[in-house]
């Protein structure tokens, strides 16, 4: 397992070398230089990830980008890329999606899709922030956002700035909707109309109580599969 994992990131390492060169998003990425504030003490982090990633890029207006390092500040909303000469910028060009290729995690590697899910870009500020989950008729979103709190603590200079993340579920519809994720049997009776019959044998079959999202995405996934 441990061969698979380095070699897989040895992949991505030289893939990112070859992307890297003449990679037209340096070019239409329209980047500002990034400004740090450095006058207050971090805790917590405003990026999805807080190391640069692989990640391939679709613009407002459909174009694909071949891949290139980013890191995406959800507080602010900000796209960023390494420049060249190695400074960071931060990308003005509208952006649809960002695809993380082979993101890491605990549970192993698999691509990430963040999006917007609405007129505004991915990279607009204050725009909604989604993760795709679950992908087919019905999608499985989760919302991160990210907020901050500055405290200073009695008899001292330094300002903390405190992010907080958090994650919330929604649903998207084949027409494009965005709504709440609402648990229960009947929640996911009225999500799901066109496959009523189908959908209670599941539930019943599998012993659902539907209470937890874990179930309920179950559901959703075994619905999905009836479009296959």
């Amino acid at each position: 397992m441990k061969k698979k994992v380095l070699a897989l990131v040895l992949s991505l390492f030289f893939l990112q070398c070859l992307w890297a060169q003449d990679n037209p998003f340096m070019n239409d990425a329209n980047g500002r230089p990034l400004y740090r504030q450095t006058n207050y003490r971090v805790e917590g982090t405003p990026y999805y990830h807080d190391g640069y990633t692989i990640a391939e890029i679709t613009s407002l207006y459909g174009k694909v980008y071949p891949p290139v390092n980013v890191k995406f500040n959800i507080q602010t909303n900000e796209v960023l890329y390494m420049a060249d000469d190695g400074t960071e910028m931060v990308a003005t060009m509208p952006i649809r999606r960002i695809r993380l290729i082979g993101f890491m995690s605990p549970e192993g590697a698999r691509d990430r899709i963040l999006e917007s899910f609405s007129e505004q870009p991915l990279n607009a500020t204050n725009a909604p922030v989604y993760e795709k989950i679950d992908t087919g008729r019905i999608t499985v979103l989760k919302q991160i956002k990210i907020t901050y709190i500055d405290n200073k603590e009695f008899n001292q200079s330094t300002v903390v700035r405190n992010f907080k993340r958090k994650e919330t579920w929604h649903l998207l519809s084949a027409n494009g909707v965005v709504k709440n994720f609402e648990t229960g049997k009947e929640a996911m009776l009225a999500t799901l109309t066109d496959k009523p019959k189908e959908i209670t044998a599941y539930i019943d079959k599998e012993k659902l109580k539907c209470r937890s999202v874990e179930d309920c995405r179950k559901v959703i996934r075994y619905y999905n599969t009836l479009f296959q």
